[in-house]
């Protein structure tokens, strides 16, 4: 049996040099995920075989969230098993990358109805994190984050709604890409929050995102990596663990370029709280008959009851004020810098039991911590990409939160190739 490589773009290389076929590479991934999925169970249901298709990433198997419209099935969104319905077609994010000849293998777990911040959900097997058995999963891409950080699959798509992706990412030392909000269309996809929802990517490497995202937008032009960048950072006044702080400062001082800190702690609760009336309002229109109903997931209880409180004029008034923002944020932070960077969780990445909703050991503060600095970004519809930057003493991920104007995704997967750690090191 062939031996995979570490990164895709390597396969892909082997693949187009004939040093193995697309079937036998295909059969290869297909084999190495069901055996990891023995380990850390993440796989909601295996798919059928597709032989390999044309492409730049023919012979490349994936996994993806299931969230997806899929040919003839609709997605069980973290709550159950795939439905068959006759007549469906993939959903568009899918389709590209079959466009592209990638094929998928499996469809994997989330939480319920994309609705969580960690990966708890009573309907599978708790998600194990490959990189410590004993550290919590983010949600809701808990699946994709579990299968890419095993090597079940070189790639997976998720989506953000309020960090989806990006929490995921961070606590398995991942890079978690949350796109232009509407860069990648939303069809076929399950809803949460439609004005917030964002197709997004979680690798290892930054080249094996990029040719995702390329197959994704392949009309947006790459841009050649630029050596000397400009860079604003946001380290919050209070709220931020100083390990986290630390870290930040120490990979901020290996940079080449210039780092200018900046205070928008104010700003930052103005668009959250947008963030959070937009977020509450759309869940509870999603699922509106089921909050009426009584029979929707406790995640979606918790956040849509409380939209459905919230007056509709609020709402409106939060998507009134959305492109003003926008081009405000845009103006003061990217007119002479290149990226915002910040952090992705606000503390280091906690055990699985502290945020655990119900468990003995659960921690508010702890889970508060995990999604803190994220929802702002999807109000906005701003790029954002997770990036691990070292290990805490536990040996668990640090990462940064770097942000960029809309539909600068090339850039920040530049950045992300020349960032001075990478948490897989071989």
């Amino acid at each position: 049996m062939f031996e995979l490589p570490a990164r895709m773009t390597q396969l892909q290389a082997n693949i187009l040099a004939g040093d193995v076929s697309a079937q036998e590479a295909l059969l290869a991934q297909v084999k190495r995920g069901q055996s990891l999925n023995a380990t850390f169970p993440c796989v909601v249901e295996e798919l059928p075989f597709a032989p390999p298709q044309d492409g730049p990433l023919a012979g490349i198997a994936l996994a993806h969230k299931d969230i997806f419209q899929l040919k003839d099935r609709l997605p069980g969104c973290g709550v159950g098993l795939g439905y068959a319905q006759s007549g469906l077609d993939s959903a568009a994010a899918v389709s590209h990358l079959q466009q592209a000849g990638a094929i998928q293998w499996s469809a994997l777990v989330m939480a319920p109805h994309a609705c969580g911040a960690t990966s708890q959900n009573t309907h599978f097997a708790r998600c194990i994190n490959p990189t410590d058995e004993h550290a919590a999963v983010g949600g809701s891409s808990s699946g994709s984050a579990v299968a890419v950080a095993c090597g079940m699959s070189y790639a997976a798509l998720g989506t953000d709604t309020a960090g989806s992706v990006r929490i995921p990412a961070a606590t398995c030392g991942l890079i978690g890409l949350k796109t232009t909000h509407g860069a990648v269309s939303n069809e076929g996809c399950a809803p949460l929050a439609p004005s917030l929802d964002s197709v997004g990517i979680l690798s290892r490497y930054a080249q094996d995102a990029r040719e995702i995202w390329t197959a994704l937008c392949p009309q947006l032009p790459r841009h050649q990596a630029t050596q000397a960048l400009n860079c604003q950072l946001w380290l919050p006044e209070k709220g931020v663990a100083p390990a986290v702080a630390l870290a930040i400062r120490t990979w901020i001082s290996q940079l080449e370029g210039n780092v200018f800190e900046i205070n928008m702690d104010e700003a930052f609760d103005v668009l959250n709280r947008h963030a959070q009336r937009v977020l509450f309002y759309e869940t509870a229109q999603t699922h509106h008959a089921a909050l009426k109903q009584g029979t929707a997931a406790p995640s979606v209880q918790a956040i849509g009851l409380m939209g459905l409180g919230l007056p509709q004029s609020w709402y409106e008034a939060s998507l009134q004020s959305r492109p003003f923002f926008l081009h405000d944020f845009v103006n003061h932070h990217f007119s002479a810098s290149d990226f915002l960077i910040m952090p992705s969780l606000a503390d280091t990445v906690p055990d699985w039991q502290t945020v655990e909703i119900g468990h003995a050991s659960f921690d508010r503060k702890a889970l508060f911590a995990m999604h803190r600095y994220m929802g702002f970004v999807n109000y906005l519809g701003l790029p954002s990409l997770n990036l691990p930057i070292g290990r805490d003493e536990h040996g668990r991920a640090l990462c940064v939160q770097v942000l960029a104007r809309p539909f600068a995704e090339h850039q920040l997967l530049n950045f992300a190739e020349q960032s001075p750690f990478t948490f897989w090191n071989l």
